[in-house]
């Protein structure tokens, strides 16, 4: 997560993706922010990520770029 919240900084996105999860609403918003603060690691197909990259209107390659600069940190 600490790579991930990196390389979403590097891209100007991370003050935007805090806000989406914070602004979630229910059981679905309170199960985002759990996955948000707790999780210890990032799969590509984590239905979350997918639909913030949706709604943050990233490609596939540029969900795909940030994982590979993630990695790299």
């Amino acid at each position: 997560m600490r790579q991930a919240r990196l390389a979403l900084l590097g891209a100007g996105l991370l003050d935007v993706v805090n806000a989406t999860i914070a602004g979630m609403e229910g059981d679905a918003g309170k199960a985002a922010r759990i996955e948000w603060e707790y999780a210890t690691s990032i799969e590509r197909d984590n239905p979350l990520f997918v639909g913030l990259s949706e709604q943050l209107g990233l490609t596939g390659e540029q969900l795909d770029a940030l994982f590979i600069q993630a990695a790299a940190l």
